[in-house]
């Protein structure tokens, strides 16, 4: 596969790369010269990223661990009462 640097020295990746790999719009791409060749990685995507807001508008987490802690540590002190 043949692309041509641009003037303003972008390449276009061609589609069935973009394919393969799943390069997006967007996507990353590290670069290195390696024994006199241009060599591109892509990076991987955070998957922290991604999963970020996914249960936006979903349960308060953090206030269900609270109450469940709350709840335990009640438990603990009839226990400890008796």
């Amino acid at each position: 596969m043949k692309t041509t640097l641009s003037t303003k020295r972008q390449v276009s990746i061609p589609k069935r790369l973009c394919d393969k790999l799943a390069l997006r719009p967007g996507s990353k791409i590290t670069w290195e010269e390696a024994d006199g060749k241009l060599v591109g990685r892509p990076v991987p995507a955070n998957v922290l990223d991604k999963l970020t807001g996914i249960h936006k508008g979903g349960p308060d987490l953090v206030a269900e661990l609270l109450k469940q802690r709350r709840e335990d540590r009640e438990l603990e002190d009839r226990k400890l009462a008796r």
